[in-house]
């Protein structure tokens, strides 16, 4: 931690250099008023865990990491340390991408640990493999599992997901349902693209929604078509039919990183086509 609260001083000394061009044009870079070089707080209130990103059991073919062949690290010493430094805050909350958390070879004793100290946890999981350490979480209130389903039938979970798991995805789910003590806790997503933009797929997903007893859904656009010519006109018929459909059944249903561009294009689509009643498309 020592050398990384030099690192940050130098960083920000070179934020102010005027011919220097880190972080140029980011976003999120914004000025502050006084003056905090060589007082740099170090009290992380997230922590992103990603060190597993290239192992997964799904070969979902929006994505490429499941290609590769790097493993990751153990990730239990590395909170532990900064724990030890007291580098955590009281309320920090952990995330978990991927890759599959979940088959991360410590992630059940590293989720374990993280929620005895009394930490939120959310966790981006495929469920193929059922978790003893996020049932238990779901149970105590302590964390979220984000599931990209992608579908509402086993023939397009696996042409989208690249594994036979649908059936086994519905079990685990379930068993999670059956645990958690908030439903909204367990949230399921659906990625919405050429392969799977039917509306009859979506409501076959939201049929399983309500067979589960979900309560809060959401939506994205696959980022090889926003990275590409973008997704097709279908695609945003889909995600719009998605969102109204979602609201018809009461549903909390929220976008998952749409750029303002095609999130404008959805929701006029909404407008011109889907605000009626109509539940079929």
């Amino acid at each position: 931690m020592a050398a990384y609260v030099v690192h940050i001083g130098k960083m920000m000394e070179r934020l102010q250099a005027r011919d220097d061009k880190l972080c140029r044009g980011c976003p999120e870079l914004r000025e502050t008023a006084g003056d905090a070089l060589g007082h740099v707080p170090v009290l992380f209130h997230t922590v992103s865990i990603n060190a597993h990103r290239y192992l997964c059991n799904c070969k979902c073919v929006y994505c490429d990491l499941w290609r590769g062949k790097q493993a990751g690290y153990p990730v239990l010493p590395v909170l532990q340390s900064l724990h030890q430094q007291h580098a955590l805050h009281s309320q920090c909350s952990f995330s978990w991408g991927g890759g599959e958390p979940s088959i991360q070879r410590d992630f059940e004793e590293a989720s374990t640990w993280i929620c005895k100290h009394g930490w939120g946890q959310y966790i981006h999981t495929n469920c193929l493999r059922f978790s003893p350490s996020i049932a238990n979480l779901l149970q105590l209130g302590r964390g979220v599992i984000d599931v990209s389903l992608d579908s509402g039938s086993a023939a397009i979970y696996q042409k989208v997901k690249g594994v036979p798991g649908f059936d086994r995805v519905c079990e685990n789910l379930e068993r999670y349902m059956a645990t958690a003590a908030d439903a909204s806790h367990v949230r399921l997503k659906y990625i919405v693209f050429d392969e799977n933009n039917a509306p009859s797929e979506i409501n076959s997903f939201f049929a399983i929604c309500g067979r589960l007893g979900v309560t809060t859904v959401e939506y994205s656009l696959n980022f090889r078509e926003l990275n590409g010519a973008g997704p097709s006109n279908a695609t945003l018929l889909g995600a719009a039919f998605f969102q109204t459909r979602a609201k018809q059944l009461g549903l909390k249903c929220n976008p998952f990183f749409i750029p303002p561009k095609w999130q404008d294009a959805i929701n006029d689509m909404s407008r011109k086509h889907l605000s009626g009643d109509s539940q079929e498309g």
